[in-house]
């Protein structure tokens, strides 16, 4: 899979075109590939995977169906074979679409084609599907301190390889999932993790707190609150925090060797927002059949709001095969909105009910 813009493919009208290789984008296209819809994907990052491969590769993912639990790089790996290799989807990386026109479709008088205006050149598809996540997102900085000179002394915002905390003495700040998430990852990993939020409440999930609650009555984890960091000390590298309580002011200060950062994330559409989609709190408005206010353009995953939204990877899933089978429709109006049961026809191009 190139990293780079696809000449051969881009002078191809696709059934439809996905806009993120995320874990909802390549779902997307592999449902497009169950339909026997020819597809592509385009990213604007240099990798699939969007915020899995980009923020948290190696953390563990606990609510995607059939898997107990699954580290965030084999879940993606897993998605790629599912629906990249199996379908020989055409990817394009480092690419964004700028802006969207509409002509028409030279095979068929009745139809319309998306042209979609990349900064590498233009793509042609009877549909696009928007699954691009959040859009651009970068980690949130620390609000009261300012921590960029030790960004690369010690100083973390995302985690590639766990291996980095071996055997160090980790201080966590945050109160949600991600931050929670991490006590939990590095405990096989680190010599020592200390937990620190500015207030007693958590944002993460009751079970995931319940789970780092019995680690610190053990004595595994080290909890901080309310508390928030007033320094930091160190030659080359981290090897202090001087820690205040936001009640009484009082300060400790704690040895240290790295601080990890999970304060969320800031998102934005970029382009997608001068489209003219209709948009809420920075995602698109979808109806009950995913589609949005642009014709032949529907959109799934966290990036859409509707009324009863959950923003979850299995959601996200489920969004994906309603849009395709949609888009599909539009398509090849003959089609059925309901695909034919896997259990029964298996993956096209294979032997009738099997795998």
């Amino acid at each position: 899979m190139s990293k780079h813009f696809l000449e051969e493919d881009s002078k191809a009208i696709r059934d439809i075109t996905v806009i993120g290789a995320g874990p909802v984008g390549m779902s997307a296209a592999f449902w497009a590939g169950m339909r026997e819809a020819s597809v592509r994907v385009i990213d604007s990052l240099p990798e699939i995977g969007g915020q899995l491969t980009t923020l948290y590769p190696e953390k563990w993912i606990f609510d995607v169906p059939g898997h107990p639990r699954v580290l965030a790089k084999d879940l993606v790996a897993q998605l790629r074979e599912q629906a990249i290799d199996q379908f020989h989807v055409p990817v394009h990386l480092d690419t964004t679409a700028k802006r969207v026109t509409w002509e028409d479709d030279p095979e068929n008088p009745e139809g319309q084609l998306v042209v979609l205006h990349t900064d590498e050149g233009e793509l042609r598809s009877r549909a696009v599907i928007v699954a691009g996540g959040h859009g651009a997102f970068e980690p949130k900085r620390l609000p009261g301190f300012d921590m960029t000179p030790w960004e690369g002394r010690g100083a973390h915002y995302l985690v590639g390889e766990k291996h980095v905390f071996q055997d160090q003495r980790v201080m966590i700040i945050g109160g949600g999932d991600s931050a929670f998430d991490w006590v939990l990852n590095l405990l096989d990993t680190a010599e020592q993790i200390t937990l620190v939020h500015r207030r007693d409440g958590f944002r993460a999930h009751e079970a995931t707190v319940a789970q780092v609650l019995a680690e610190v009555e053990k004595g595994r984890v080290q909890l901080r609150t309310p508390h928030e960091i007033a320094a930091v000390h160190g030659d080359s590298e981290i090897e202090q925090v001087t820690l205040r309580n936001v009640e009484d002011q009082s300060e400790s200060i704690e040895e240290i060797d790295a601080i990890l950062l999970q304060l969320g994330f800031k998102t934005a559409l970029g382009p997608l927002k001068e489209w003219g989609f209709n948009v809420e709190k920075g995602a698109l408005v979808v109806d009950h059949q995913m589609h949005t206010t642009l014709d032949r353009i529907w959109a799934c995953g966290d990036i859409t709001t509707f009324d009863g939204k959950l923003k979850l990877i299995a959601t996200g899933f489920a969004e994906a095969a309603t849009a395709v089978a949609q888009a599909v429709h539009t398509i090849r109006p003959d089609t059925k909105i309901q695909p034919k049961y896997s259990t029964n026809t298996g993956v096209p191009g294979s032997v009738e009910g099997q795998a």
